[in-house]
């Protein structure tokens, strides 16, 4: 008669615990000293060393270090038995015996995070009188109230310490029996189950609880055969199969700052390489190449097992990035250097590289990834984070995943989270949550604790032992994901394909919050992309040779803040501190580089002159400010007077005039003038009316725009007010720095009053208003400028913010009808509904583009610009620019300060792509540079020539071998044809290559010039060599 009472059982199955291990050695007294990580794998050590006691307390802040030491005689161990090494003081600590890493264990606070206490002894310690060092640091995997109050000190008590003695028959039953009563009620098949249970409930019965330890020990083997011999009746019989793989998920940066992911690295690694030696079975996968460059820096022994496990199979160097960036922010660019260089380093120092693209927390992926993945030599896209999505279930695990340029990858969305434990139930969910089982019953999960929980622990491997062949339940391996994908890609055909973002519906604030990092990004993009093309040019011109160190240091820079908590918003404010270092950083290297190269390239000097030089590879046009020598009035060029305006601020006065059509990546001379410039004002500007020869702008007496009006096309640009600014409450369900919910409008605070409406120029160049407006404790102070033959209205913006969980909006309720929206992504645009007919419309309330945003209806349309904003929504005829957000965690002081950026209103006939808005938006985001008293000595020549419409010039650099420079661009306008580049200097020869500058086809070309074929939001690559 079997146990009825189920929980009865259960319970018995738990008693065997206690039986599993004993301990030999208890370490009560050690002594503890104090100090503080500084960074690189360096230490501040504190004078003076004290006493230290199980049962007594210790506490620390960011950074700080504790270090614990004693001495013990390790026992030695009889046949069927282990030693674990025991320590729960809390925090998160890393283990030296003899001072050899031998593993590391973390504590469990009050928020749930991992408890890993015990640690497989290595049998070369048994019999041996040894040294052990424990150096703690704080736990700060915790959530956002772990981290609130910055570096508050957090308490641990020191529970207990000492070396267990385990019984491995023991423990081998305890697991075996406690995976077979977990699966009873997953199994589908009834009977299978009812006969494991009553395997599982006869087999406990034959145990001798209540005995001494020696008489139960002795029970266990004629307990397991009991078992053994009822599973070995049961049918063979496996629903599916799952590939289980080891991983720790390490943030870079999120409740820690990148500095404290040093020290989290080694201790996940030398936990990860002593359970590789106990599990020779053991596989494990761990991404972003910059937590292995920190490793391989600070501690090199456990970068060299490393080296070892990954040769062995053991270890699987996964995903190519140099960290998992945000998708939806990052540039086109910026995504295939994080690829670039983070393969680089794993080819250089493990010899292979991964062709799966491993992004499991990413707040949403860009409809450009497929193309980047696949054109980097890589063919597979895992992630997990679409689980979290707030209202609709994605629709597919297995899909192949399409690009907007129509490449396609093979992808994988596992419906369970990316760390976790390893057991039945898990197995379980895995198998579940496949929906193209199908197609191919093999599912994929990942096991193993991240932040600083050391990945992957014993119980979770003798769990994965315990899980083999029992009937009824999926066929389970420890595998790695590249086995998966080789199995799955044999029915890859079959998948759904999937064409277009994967939007993540949560975590919209992101597109928003911590908008310095957001500016700082856009920024370093753009100067990066510009300093190579100057280094690369100067090398060509012989002038000076290529800073190829120094450019990579400064990308790294930029990269490592692309991570998905850094460039999102979603870190603590030490993170924000160190990231503002790291901006000043980068713009000061990059301003350095730039001006050398600009002085060397434009070397003949010439007081009287100044070069204005254009990155653009298209022609510019529009305004340049320079400052005004003493003694001079205004500008001229080819011998003519160039109408300009004198203005000043308080470095003294100026002069802005509209620079027309400076020819793509060259440079224009012009000369001082000591002429008086021409006055005549091109635009008129009064309080309530900006106006040129194409647009009239109205406002009311609160400086909000009653009317645009095209006078081109005779045509009403606005429905309504525009240029609106609403501050609206923002108290997301939780996560505030993370999330935006949908009722946030439902509260809105209009800045309707104007406290003054000025205007400040008005001129040959331009005509602008000042409009200042409070709110609270916060400022709005806009500048509106309208220059001459111009349809661009620029709103230069400063927000002086003090607001919490507040959100600032601008509206332009425009006269376009239209169901969807076009908006530019990372290489090209993606098309958005501007409707909520259904759950999927609604939950794109808020969404992510780069420069622009359009909404057009055939003939004409109208476009807003910006130069470092992101979130944005288009509803029915309304855009919305998301401006500013004010969340409090996890930065209470997350947004508050000073704020400047600009966006523009451009109304346009035809198309978005015939108004040339792209174009608009790069001159916008990056203005050409001013050299004084430099004179160009080919004035006018171009350093390239991209000779088609929609296609940008992406990068311009050296090649990582340096051989030979790289050249890619990037297809914007979805159209294809033939495109035509022309070089300055003559060239030798002509190879397309991947991303990862690995070559193809070889391509003829004429003496200066090679064509080529290019398709809708198409990247290419081509290696090219110079005479």
């Amino acid at each position: 008669m079997p146990t009825i009472n189920r929980r009865v059982l259960s319970n018995l199955i738990e008693l065997i615990k206690p039986y599993i291990s004993e301990s030999v050695v208890s370490l009560d007294n050690w002594r503890i000293r104090r100090g503080k990580y500084d960074g690189e794998g360096k230490f501040t050590v504190y004078p003076g060393e004290e006493d230290f006691k199980v049962g007594s307390g210790w506490h620390g802040g960011y950074d700080d270090a504790a270090w614990f030491s004693c001495e013990c005689d390790v026992p030695v161990c009889s046949q069927g038995e282990k030693l674990y090494f025991n320590m729960n003081f809390g925090g998160e600590t890393i283990i030296r015996f003899d001072g050899e890493i031998i593993g590391s264990v973390s504590s469990k606070l009050h928020n749930g995070w991992v408890c890993r206490e015990n640690i497989p002894l290595p049998e070369k310690y048994e019999g041996k009188h040894i040294k052990i060092e424990a150096e703690s640091g704080i736990c700060c995997g915790g959530f956002c109230d772990d981290a609130m109050a910055g570096a508050k000190e957090t308490y641990y008590d020191a529970v207990s310490s000492g070396i267990l003695r385990v019984n491995k028959l023991c423990e081998d039953y305890y697991y075996k029996v406690r995976t077979l009563f977990d699966s009873v009620e997953l199994i589908y098949d009834k009977v299978i189950a009812e006969r494991i249970y009553r395997a599982v409930d006869e087999s406990v019965h034959v145990l001798r609880f209540d005995f001494t330890r020696e008489d139960f020990l002795d029970s266990v083997k004629p307990a397991f055969d009991v078992l053994n011999k009822h599973l070995g009746e049961l049918p063979d019989y496996h629903p599916g199969k799952v590939i289980m793989c080891g991983h720790s998920h390490i943030d870079v940066a999120w409740l820690w700052t990148v500095k404290e992911s040093e020290r989290k690295a080694v201790r996940t690694f030398a936990n990860t390489l002593e359970l590789m030696d106990e599990y020779p079975e053991y596989k494990f996968a761990q991404s972003q190449a910059v937590l292995y460059d920190m490793v391989k820096k600070y501690a090199p022994d456990i970068f060299s097992r490393i080296k070892e496990k990954v040769k062995s199979g053991q270890w699987e160097v996964m995903g190519n990035a140099w960290v998992e960036a945000d998708t939806n922010i990052a540039s086109g660019e910026s995504l295939i250097r994080q690829l670039l260089y983070g393969r680089e380093f794993f080819l250089r120092e493990f010899g292979i590289d991964s062709d799966t693209y491993w992004l499991p927390d990413c707040f949403g992926f860009t409809w450009a990834l497929p193309q980047i993945i696949k054109k980097s030599g890589m063919k597979n896209f895992i992630t997990a984070k679409l689980c979290a999505n707030d209202t609709n279930a994605f629709l597919h695990s297995m899909f192949k995943w399409r690009s907007h340029s129509g490449d396609d990858v093979t992808a994988y969305f596992t419906r369970v989270s990316y760390q976790g434990e390893y057991d039945v139930g898990r197995v379980f969910e895995c198998r579940n949550g496949n929906r193209q089982s199908s197609i191919a019953d093999i599912s994929f999960g990942m096991f193993g604790y991240g932040d600083g929980g050391s990945g992957s622990t014993t119980d979770m491997l003798e769990r994965a032992e315990a899980l083999k062949n029992i009937p009824g339940v999926p066929e389970t391996v420890n595998s790695s994901a590249h086995e998966f994908f080789d199995e799955i890609g044999k029915k890859a055909d079959e998948f759904p394909v999937y064409d277009g973002e994967l939007y993540f519906e949560n975590h919209r604030g992101t597109f928003t919050s911590q908008a310095f990092v957001k500016k700082n990004n856009r920024r370093g993009e753009f100067a990066l992309r510009n300093a190579e093309i100057l280094s690369s040019a100067a090398e060509l011109m012989g002038k000076s040779d290529y800073d190829g160190a120094e450019l990579e240091r400064l990308w790294k820079i930029l990269l490592v803040n692309q991570f998905h908590d850094i460039l999102p918003g979603s870190s603590i404010h030490e993170v924000y501190e160190n990231a503002r270092e790291d901006y000043a950083e980068l713009n000061r290297g990059l301003e350095k580089l730039i001006n050398e190269k600009l002085n060397v390239l434009f070397s003949e000097r010439d007081p009287e002159a100044f070069t204005v030089v254009n990155y653009l590879n298209v022609p510019y046009t529009g305004e340049v400010k320079i400052k005004l020598p003493e003694g001079y009035n205004g500008v001229e060029y080819a011998d003519e007077q160039i109408p300009c305006a004198k203005l000043s601020d308080k470095t003294g006065y100026y002069i802005s005039f509209v620079a027309e059509k400076i020819p793509s990546l060259s440079g224009r001379t012009y000369r001082f003038s000591k002429s008086e410039h021409p006055t005549q004002p091109c635009v008129k500007a009064e309080k309530n009316l900006l106006e040129n020869n194409i647009l009239r702008v109205e406002f009311d007496n609160n400086g909000e725009i009653t009317s645009v009006f095209d006078k081109e096309n005779d045509r009403e640009v606005l429905a309504a007010v525009g240029n609106t600014l609403c501050i609206y409450q923002d108290k997301p369900i939780h996560e505030s720095a993370w999330n935006l919910e949908f009722d946030y409008r439902m509260t809105p605070y209009p800045l309707k009053t104007a406290e003054s409406v000025e205007v400040v120029r008005s001129d040959s160049v331009a005509g602008e208003l000042k409009i200042l407006r409070k709110f609270n404790k916060s400022t709005v102070t806009q500048y509106i400028s309208l220059k001459k033959d111009s349809r661009q209205i620029d709103f230069r913006t400063a927000v002086d913010w003090h607001e919490r969980e507040k959100v600032l909006k601008v509206n332009f309720p425009v006269g376009v009808r239209s169901c969807s929206s076009t908006s530019e992504i990372a290489h090209g645009s993606i098309q958005r509904p501007t409707h909520y007919n259904t759950s999927y419309d609604l939950a794109k309330f808020e969404t992510c583009m780069h420069k622009w945003v359009d909404l057009s209806e055939s003939g004409y349309g109208v476009s807003v610009l910006n130069d470092c904003k992101y979130g944005f929504s288009v509803h029915e005829n309304n855009i919305d620019i998301t401006l500013m957000r004010a969340p409090i965690c996890p930065d209470p002081t997350g947004d508050i300060g000073y704020n400047e950026f600009t966006y523009s209103l451009v109304p346009h006939a035809g198309t978005w792509q015939e108004a040339g808005i792209s174009e608009l938006a790069y001159a916008l985001n990056n203005p050409p540079a001013v050299v004084y008293s430099a004179v160009g000595s080919h004035d006018g020549e171009q350093l390239i020539s991209v000779k088609r419409k929609g296609v940008v010039l992406d990068a311009f650099k050296k090649a990582q071998n340096d051989d030979g420079y790289i050249l890619r661009v990037f297809e914007a306008y979805s159209s294809r044809g033939k495109c035509e580049i022309d070089f300055c200097k003559a060239i030798e020869s002509v190879t397309e290559c991947n991303l990862m500058e690995k070559d193809g086809e070889a391509l003829s070309h004429c003496e200066k010039s090679f064509v080529f074929d290019i398709k809708p939001n198409e990247v290419k690559t081509f290696r090219i060599k110079f005479k």
